[in-house]
């Protein structure tokens, strides 16, 4: 009997973008992170007219897209969080 062992996570970054809402917001977001390979992109509205963008990325890619993101001038917080994607 031969026991098969789970493949390897790949370790991902996850930025979490707090923003003023704009209708422009989330275009500008991704024209912001167009050369940057993003595996996941979700973008979220409060009531206070906050946005919340949450972005998957390879964690080698995660701190030019962090300065990128900095430099919107929407753009109130960007955290980062490490994750593991199957």
């Amino acid at each position: 009997m031969t026991s098969v062992e789970p493949l390897p996570e790949n370790p991902a970054s996850r930025l979490t973008v707090t923003l003023r809402d704009t209708r422009e917001g989330l275009g500008r977001i991704v024209s912001t992170l167009r050369s940057v390979p993003v595996s996941e992109l979700t973008y979220r509205v409060s009531e206070d007219t906050r946005a919340t963008a949450e972005i998957v990325l390879a964690p080698a890619d995660a701190p030019r897209a962090r300065r990128r993101l900095h430099r919107m001038v929407d753009v109130l917080a960007v955290t980062e969080a490490t994750t593991r994607t199957p």
